[in-house]
């Protein structure tokens, strides 16, 4: 099993390097020519250097699950080392993400700095009395999101997987119509909102991290019983 475990998220690594790479390099283009127009063109402006790592983590959890499960089953690994490397995965992909995101925050910051910039905001989950307390302060979160956003794109792409994009619409629009209901109360939405808001950075890191859990648990029902081919 351990042998199985290795060579796969040796797979995972070699497979993931380009994409990441290639996602690491846009957004630091990207955050570039966002400061620069900020500078240059607009009075001020608030930037996000997180959300798109949220976002790319999501579409990289179901890209994941959809190339290596039938690469992995049809060369005999078993569903449970598969799960249990992709849990694996899971953490190293999110340390090496937050690494990169808290690097890029600090250089820009160190830029604004010196630069005396200071129409600029950069936006976080986590505000705090000073910037860099703030970029400090949101590393957990941070972390916690990108766990999060993989597993839940992770058990997506293994519902799409074995149900198709029928099955998989249909179980998406179940489960919305449900959140739909729950918080169809203005005053529920509110109270969501308020206590989401109040809660301190160890339980919030735990509720988001819950999330991830017991999103990658569900998966493991599907993967358990899936075969190498696609759903159409």
């Amino acid at each position: 099993m351990m042998k199985q475990i290795q060579a796969l998220l040796y797979f995972f690594a070699v497979d993931s390097r380009r994409t990441v790479t290639i996602f690491c390099s846009i957004l630091l283009l990207s955050i570039t020519i966002l400061s620069v127009l900020a500078v240059s063109v607009v009075d001020f402006m608030y930037i996000t250097i997180t959300l798109p790592a949220y976002i790319f983590m999501v579409i990289f959890g179901f890209r994941t699950i959809q190339e290596s499960l039938p690469f992995a089953i049809k060369r005999g690994i078993t569903r449970k080392s598969y799960h249990t490397a992709v849990g694996v995965f899971i953490l190293l992909i999110s340390l090496v993400m937050i690494t990169f995101l808290l690097a890029l925050q600090l250089l820009f910051h160190a830029v604004y700095q010196a630069a005396n910039i200071t129409n600029i905001q950069i936006l976080r989950p986590i505000s705090a009395s000073t910037e860099m307390k703030s970029i400090l302060y949101s590393l957990p979160l941070d972390f916690a999101f990108l766990l999060s956003f993989f597993a839940v794109g992770l058990l997506l792409g293994i519902v799409i997987y074995k149900f198709g994009f029928l099955g998989g619409a249909i179980l998406g629009g179940i489960v919305l119509i449900g959140i739909t209901i729950t918080l169809a109360s203005r005053e529920r939405l509110v109270d969501l909102f308020t206590w989401m808001q109040d809660l301190a950075l160890l339980p919030a890191f735990g509720l988001i991290c819950a999330i991830a859990i017991v999103s990658f648990m569900i998966s493991w029902v599907f993967i358990r019983t899936s075969s190498s081919q696609h759903t159409a």
